[in-house]
């Protein structure tokens, strides 16, 4: 490929966004739409993003706040509110399984491929290594 040439982007939830523009208007559509937003929340931590800690935090807490005004299963609810807890202590596999919590709670909703989508971050999650600790660096002057 030429360095001039770009490359084509891959997008993570292709079937996810697919089948919430086919659900009906209400709890299914919000409950997909949900999954979606928690699922390119939980991706920010992983490469290539990384998200610094801060970002996190901040995105986490606007999403907290737009879950709660959906019509959605207070089952869905608690699930999400379980990954917020796991972003919020920076804690991969608290995420892995608030995530998967969240799949099966959402597995009247959620097809073949788009619960394929969201194992394969979960997998990812798993795979990666502690978050946090590569980004905040703190170097101290030694006095002279």
């Amino acid at each position: 490929m030429p360095r001039f040439a770009l490359t084509t982007p891959v997008f993570r939830f292709r079937a996810l966004t697919t089948l919430s523009g086919r659900a009906s208007l209400g709890g299914d559509r919000e409950t997909l739409v949900a999954c979606f937003q928690l699922g390119r929340l939980c991706a920010g931590i992983l490469p290539p993003y990384e998200l610094s800690r801060e970002q996190v935090l901040e995105r986490t807490e606007n999403t907290k706040q737009w879950l709660s005004s959906l019509a959605i299963p207070s089952g869905i609810r608690s699930t999400a509110f379980g990954i917020f807890g796991a972003l919020s202590g920076f804690d991969r596999e608290r995420c892995v399984i608030a995530f998967a919590d969240l799949v099966k709670a959402a597995s009247a909703q959620l097809d073949e491929a788009s619960r394929a989508e969201l194992t394969a971050l979960m997998q990812e999650l798993s795979a990666s290594p502690a978050m946090g600790h590569a980004r905040h660096t703190v170097t101290q002057s030694q006095p002279s």
